[in-house]
């Protein structure tokens, strides 16, 4: 909160974009470069130990050449452990704290959203009802928990997708090249994917809020509708809502499906293209240390040709749920600067007493909404204000 406070005053009115996002950047930024650097490492272990198979399969063909050597069959098979020991810690430890930032900044956000609600402007009010302060807390908070998580699979699966890509290269050289083509018509395909996509959350989350708008009210006047048998009206009201709502979840799950089942073929076609490539430029003998090594490298590609397109849909969901935040904590508050300020004369019998007074309801109105209100209210009479 003291972050976010300093972001709006540094910032000027027409410059108020994604300050949840760098008020979150500037409080966890310390302990996720260190997550990163967890990453990092476990990324360069996967990575490498294709090169470190390659270079044993090599050894072990050697032997039978009768070109032994023990010191180098056994820096091979301590550099492998090493690889596997360095892949274990690292990658417990990114997924740990990560998980742990994450909670940090839900429940930061929990609270920043509740202290917020609690100074929201009667306008304010309007455009933010109680269930669409739930859906901030239980839905976007949640996703916020999410985005260490994510942020991190989404940088280290592109670092691991050009390591590897590097890796097929030097292995099998130029053969490699053709591989490369049904990679990069997958990922031009995904680009019209994600926009529709992000469209599809947006509208998924304003269907969302209507419904939860309308079901919240529903429930708060639940005894005028059983008094006037009002209940199947209002059932279809928010089953409507509800399939509108259906609509563009269908729409966002439609296009995830699509994104997944481009990326789950591409690693088959991938294999498959680079064994020709290799045939026919001749660039790698097609033996066994090659082979290994193609499909061990190929394996390592397809854990983030599996996982971007799962991320990319789980941060725009995330970019949504920012600006949707950013919204609301930046939404108009109750004026306390003279909320303390009373004129009380003990002597008076009166206990309020109003004169000529005149009341507004929506700040952009001209006019006020009551005019030359006057009121007197005794000590101890018992008062009712209707309407």
């Amino acid at each position: 909160m003291h972050t976010w406070e300093s972001l709006v005053r540094e910032s000027s009115k027409d410059n108020t974009k994604n300050l949840v996002l760098w008020s979150v950047v500037r409080t966890h930024l310390k302990e996720n470069i260190l997550i990163a650097f967890y990453a990092l490492l476990r990324t360069i272990a996967v990575t490498v130990s294709p090169l470190i198979l390659y270079a044993f399969v090599n050894y072990s063909n050697s032997r039978d050449a009768k070109q032994t050597n023990l010191k180098e069959g056994l820096s091979i098979v301590g550099f492998l452990i090493l690889s596997r020991v360095v892949d274990s810690v690292s990658q417990r430890h990114w997924f740990f704290d990560s998980r742990r930032s994450g909670l940090k900044i839900r429940s930061a956000l929990m609270v920043a959203v509740y202290k917020k609600q609690l100074k929201l402007s009667s306008s304010a009010r309007r455009r933010h009802s109680t269930g669409e302060i739930v859906n901030y807390i239980a839905v976007d908070t949640y996703r916020m928990g999410e985005f260490p998580w994510w942020f991190h699979i989404s940088w280290t699966s592109a670092v691991q997708l050009v390591l590897s890509v590097g890796v097929l290269f030097g292995v099998v050289g130029v053969g490699a090249l053709p591989g490369l083509v049904p990679l990069v018509i997958c990922g031009l395909i995904n680009v019209p994917f994600a926009k529709i996509l992000q469209h599809c959350m947006a509208q998924f989350m304003i269907s969302q809020d209507e419904r939860l708008r309308s079901t919240s009210e529903i429930l708060n006047s639940m005894k005028i509708i059983k008094l006037q048998s009002w209940e199947d009206k209002f059932k279809n009201l928010v089953e409507n809502l509800r399939a509108k709502e259906f609509i563009w979840l269908s729409k966002s799950q439609m296009m995830k499906s699509y994104g997944t089942f481009l990326y789950w073929m591409s690693p088959t076609i991938v294999s498959a293209v680079v064994f020709l490539g290799c045939a026919l430029f001749n660039s790698a003998p097609l033996n066994a240390g090659t082979i290994f090594t193609v499909f061990a490298t190929l394996r390592n590609l397809s854990e983030p040709v599996r996982m971007i397109p799962e991320a990319l849909s789980m941060m725009i969901q995330v970019k949504v749920s920012f600006d949707r935040l950013n919204t609301v904590l930046l939404d108009e508050e109750l004026d306390s600067s003279n909320a303390n300020r009373r004129n009380i004369n003990q002597s008076s019998v009166n206990a309020v007493e109003i004169q000529a007074g005149n009341f507004i309801w929506d700040h952009e109105s001209v006019f006020p909404t009551l005019r030359d209100v006057n009121l007197q209210i005794e000590q101890g009479q018992k008062i009712a204000v209707c309407g």
